[in-house]
């Protein structure tokens, strides 16, 4: 079982190193080849996470793989992840130092939801939206999805703004059963 706070404390480590030597650009893009290798190389996934490798072995792997490829801080971490048994974190831990380095630089990302492609006004109009919410700079990401029927879902984070018109007759749908439900007129 993954444990959130141990890996959101290795995140913590690791963008505290990175920081203080002056390179978090550069962890954050070897994190995104590690992240991109993990999912691509299905070899390079099961062995790092296979309990009955070696760690002499993994360590060999993840120095094969990454070596030439990453900072020494991130093969370094690698190897602690590896050292302490916590492979299965790699994923989460990513995540987590994302999270720090939005947070470092006062950004946030969002996901708008349409039921049609936006126009880029209507996209700027939105992100600045996100931003006077949350007063951070937004990175905002659309997609089309015709079954929101209309309006805009955001999702921030683990926040989720529906202003959708699906969302809107779900939300009447269950005034409306609450309200027959209890007895009361319609």
């Amino acid at each position: 079982m993954k444990d959130t706070r141990v890996a959101k404390r290795y995140a913590a480590a690791l963008f505290s190193v990175a920081q203080r030597d002056g390179i978090i650009e550069a962890v954050a893009e070897d994190l995104t080849l590690v992240e991109r290798f993990l999912a691509d190389v299905p070899y390079l996934r099961a062995v790092l996470l296979q309990p009955l490798v070696s760690d002499e072995q993994k360590n060999k792997v993840a120095s094969d793989a990454f070596g030439d490829r990453v900072t020494a801080t991130t093969l370094s971490f690698l190897q602690l992840l590896i050292r302490k048994g916590r492979e299965e974190l790699v994923t989460e831990t990513i995540r987590d130092f994302r999270e720090l380095l939005a947070e470092f630089h006062n950004t946030v990302e969002a996901l708008a939801t349409s039921a049609v492609a936006l126009t880029p006004a209507q996209t700027d109009g939105l992100a600045a939206s996100v931003r006077k919410l949350t007063g951070k700079t937004v990175i905002l990401t659309t997609q089309v999805d015709p079954a929101i029927l209309g309006g805009v879902v955001v999702r921030i984070g683990d926040t989720v703004i529906d202003g959708s018109v699906r969302g809107r007759l779900e939300n009447l749908e269950a005034h409306l059963l609450g309200s027959r439900t209890q007895g009361g007129a319609i």
